[in-house]
């Protein structure tokens, strides 16, 4: 038998995914992303997004201080006149409020970089849940590989059950060999053998996919994906949205220098207490205070202009050669796909008639041996290799699917 030609592409395949009564390979798909601990991720960004832009938005609200100071004052304070107070310890109350008219668009800028930051890790939260259609084909296209081998397990079965009652009455009427019955029921036995290695596996394929899914599909029917027929070459994968996303991230910040270039014109309120007053004849002064405009322009940011922008540049190129070897080594992938698609469905071609022709030996040798004109090993040996025919003709055409899926998983849906 070549049952170790089967673990080996079951070993690479592996295994699929579940839901009701038959779970298909779509609603697999889904469940594995909503289970999957990552997506929490999609609500912690949105939430740290609008807590980020509501601290952003308080830009535009006075900005108060207030100092207080009591402590002794060394050398002469200045006074008018006789103050009647010679203490040498005053209290000192200084009161400031700031109301931003114009910032130079540095809150503006803000709110885009935070917007742009939240895509780009959204974007980067959609790259990592689309990996997991790969492990999600794996599984699935795995556990129908096993039940298209189960089938044909059943079909050997059927042909030699059928020859232990034929070869039951021929004993009983000493026209067969006691021998012969054994060798059937050894065979019987070697393919129930195989059974259940293929039903433990499967089991644990099954065990792998729920964990994945979250949700329990021991009982489940797996639905057999359609033939993909479209394989054009469009990529529209989550990696471009994150490139572009990374790039809007890239800009946005750069707009912050542009502000650092603007004047901040905004107003001003300040006020002093003094106490003791200083004294200026009859008058005592113990607060003074100012209203008026202010204006503030920092021209450090002059300095660093063209260096940023330079900077802005290199960042926009890594991110451009980041995407055009993506895009290279995905249109690689899917031409290595391509060909593997063309070379199963050749194989495919040649597997139907291979399937007739070993069906219509063992029934020959079926009829010499009812006629006792042929040895029961030949029997045997077609009947093996008629299910060998059959069960490399499902693996095909599972592979096949396979190749397909996996082709639209990597060129992106």
């Amino acid at each position: 038998m070549r049952r170790k030609l089967y673990f080996k592409y079951i070993g690479i395949l592996s295994f699929i995914t579940a839901q009701a009564q038959t779970l298909t390979i779509d609603q697999s798909y889904q469940l594995a992303v909503e289970n999957y601990p990552l997506i929490k991720q999609y609500e912690l960004i949105e939430k740290s997004k609008e807590y980020t832009l509501s601290n952003a938005n308080k830009a535009y609200l006075p900005q108060i201080s207030l100092t207080a100071i009591e402590g002794y004052v060394f050398g002469d304070f200045p006074t008018l006149g006789s103050s009647g107070n010679d203490s040498k310890f005053k209290f000192i109350g200084l009161g400031q409020v700031n109301q931003t008219i114009w910032d130079g668009g540095a809150t503006k800028t803000q709110k885009k970089i935070i917007e742009a930051s939240s895509n780009a890790d959204k974007a980067s939260v959609e790259v990592s849940l689309y990996d997991l259609r790969s492990r999600v084909n794996q599984l699935y296209f795995g556990v129908l590989l096993i039940d298209e081998q189960l089938k044909q397990l059943q079909i050997q079965n059927a042909i030699i059950a059928n020859n232990i009652d034929k070869v039951k009455k021929l004993h009983q009427n000493g026209l067969a060999y006691k021998t012969d019955v054994d060798e059937m029921k050894a065979e019987q036995l070697n393919l129930s053998r195989q059974k259940k290695d293929f039903e433990y596996t499967k089991a644990g394929y099954q065990t792998m996919l729920s964990y994945l899914i979250g949700k329990n599909i021991s009982q489940e029917k797996f639905g057999k994906p359609f033939n993909s027929s479209s394989l054009d070459t469009i990529i529209k994968r989550p990696e471009q949205l994150l490139f572009a996303s990374q790039r809007n991230l890239v800009n946005a910040q750069s707009e912050m220098q542009k502000v650092s270039l603007m004047p901040k014109v905004g107003l001003l309120g300040a006020g002093v207490v003094l106490a003791p007053g200083i004294n200026l004849g009859t008058n005592k002064i113990s607060t003074v205070g100012v209203a008026g405009v202010s204006v503030g322009w920092d021209i450090k940011g002059l300095y660093k202009n063209s260096n940023e922008k330079q900077l802005t540049q290199q960042n926009l190129k890594k991110i451009e050669v980041q995407e055009e070897t993506f895009l290279f080594n995905t249109r690689f992938q899917m031409n290595q796909k391509t060909a593997d698609i063309e070379r199963q469905k050749a194989i495919l071609k040649d597997d139907d008639e291979i399937v007739k022709l070993r069906q219509t030996i063992r029934e020959g040798y079926q009829l010499k041996y009812d006629t006792g004109a042929g040895p029961l090993i030949d029997l045997l040996n077609a009947t093996e290799k008629e299910g060998n025919a059959r069960a490399e003709k499902a693996l095909h055409e599972i592979q096949l699917l396979m190749a397909e899926y996996e082709y639209q998983t990597i060129k992106g849906n």
